[in-house]
């Protein structure tokens, strides 16, 4: 499997099809694969070279027990890595959660290496920082991972994709996980003027029993930007539910403005 290196923390991807070079950068937990057992990677490859990374701190990327190891620069060089190793100077980005997070952190730090962003279930202000005794991931990683994994599916007996998506996050390494919500907390916001600059198009889309309106806040600032809600979808649906979004994502890709964007 290859591997790219970002300042000596190495980053998993795979690469899948023939075309525009489209990065897909999971969630928060999340590995390469869900990408894959949600059913995306298929439809896509046929149309773009799909590239899926395991963030730092997740799947078989390397995980850093260092909060510092998390901040947004390091996240963007990590996807800036993988397009280096590939010898892609520009692409398309997608991103769901903590994915769509970094989306907007290449939007600003990384613009000319963008050709597009779909940024699903996120928005660039979560107002840090934010509280960090009491939050539910920290708390919930104390015990390991079986006890949180059995917490969720407590909550939603169908919260995962698949039973390899569920083996994934029993693997994960909690203390890394610990130690980039730390991050995630408090780590300053993205400056809104910034953000509002960014020019590359842009679809943003979020379940609408997902806290839409944030997202739909972001979608408004950003001149080029469309927002999607995705009717009766929680947060883990928009992800796991590719015949409800894929439509939306290929309308992009496909439009005018995107395609006018190039890629190289």
């Amino acid at each position: 499997m290859p591997y790219a290196t970002n300042d000596g923390v190495r980053i998993r991807y795979e690469v899948e099809g023939s075309g525009p070079p489209l990065v897909l950068h999971i969630g928060y937990i999340g590995g390469l694969e869900d990408w894959a057992d949600a059913g995306y990677v298929a439809p896509l490859a046929r149309r773009f070279r799909v590239l899926r990374l395991d963030p730092r701190g997740q799947g078989q990327s390397d995980t850093p027990h260092d909060p510092a190891a998390y901040a947004a620069p390091c996240r963007v060089g990590d996807v800036l890595a993988v397009l280096d190793a590939e010898g892609i100077e520009r692409a398309h980005f997608w991103g769901y959660s903590l994915g769509g997070w970094v989306g907007f952190a290449l939007g600003v730090f990384a613009p000319d290496r963008i050709a597009s962003l779909i940024l699903g279930g996120a928005h660039p202000f979560t107002g840090n920082p934010r509280p960090v005794v009491g939050d539910f991931f920290l708390d919930g990683f104390r015990d390991g991972m079986a006890p949180f994994v059995a917490a969720c599916e407590a909550d939603d007996p169908a919260y995962f994709v698949s039973a390899g998506e569920r083996d994934r996050w029993l693997a994960a390494d909690p203390a890394a996980l610990r130690a980039a919500r730390l991050t995630n907390l408090t780590e300053p916001d993205l400056e809104r003027d910034a953000v509002a600059a960014i020019q590359a198009p842009t679809l943003i889309y979020a379940g609408t029993h997902d806290d839409p309106e944030p997202k739909a806040q972001g979608a408004r600032l950003i001149a080029n930007a469309t927002f999607v809600g995705l009717e009766g979808l929680d947060h883990a649906q928009a992800m796991n539910r590719a015949n409800v979004v894929l439509p939306h994502a290929l309308a992009f890709l496909a439009g005018p403005a995107t395609n006018a964007s190039g890629t190289s």
